[in-house]
């Protein structure tokens, strides 16, 4: 009896979370999506350096200057980084999200900076290391939402 308890819950919970996502709106789904893309920026930011300061967090038109193209999240942190930085996010850091499942593409940068891009279904993300000024940028989006 127990079990046969259990399994209409979770058929019960199952079925409430299809409908919602049906039931929400534009900005809802965007939000949602937002959450997501943001938690994966923050774990790279994370992995690249320290002192997480945010420098953009916006939902955007994914099409500037037209409304009801759908919704973008634009997310900008800027870390401090230690010598050695670079190599990590070449390596270490790129072979972790690999091994993850995304896509890495490495950057070429003239000022001597490191630049590594990664992609994931609708999520983008990027870090740019210039470790002779001691900091990066890590930013990313979760994907238009229409």
């Amino acid at each position: 009896m127990r079990r046969w308890s259990c399994m209409l819950l979770a058929i019960g919970i199952a079925l409430t979370a299809c409908g919602k996502e049906d039931d929400m709106n534009l900005q809802e789904r965007a939000e949602a999506r937002a959450v997501e893309a943001r938690a994966h920026i923050d774990d790279l930011a994370a992995r690249v350096g320290t002192d997480p300061e945010v420098r953009l967090n916006t939902l955007t038109a994914c099409i500037p200057g037209q409304d009801d193209s759908g919704l973008d999240l634009v997310y900008t942190l800027h870390v401090r980084v230690e010598p050695g930085a670079a190599a990590r996010l070449t390596d270490e850091i790129s072979a972790h999200f690999a091994a993850d499942g995304w896509v890495v593409k490495h950057d070429p940068v003239d000022d001597g900076a490191v630049s590594v891009r990664f992609q994931k279904g609708t999520f983008t993300m990027g870090a740019n290391v210039s470790e002779a000024d001691e900091w990066a940028a890590v930013s990313g989006s979760g994907g238009c939402v229409r």
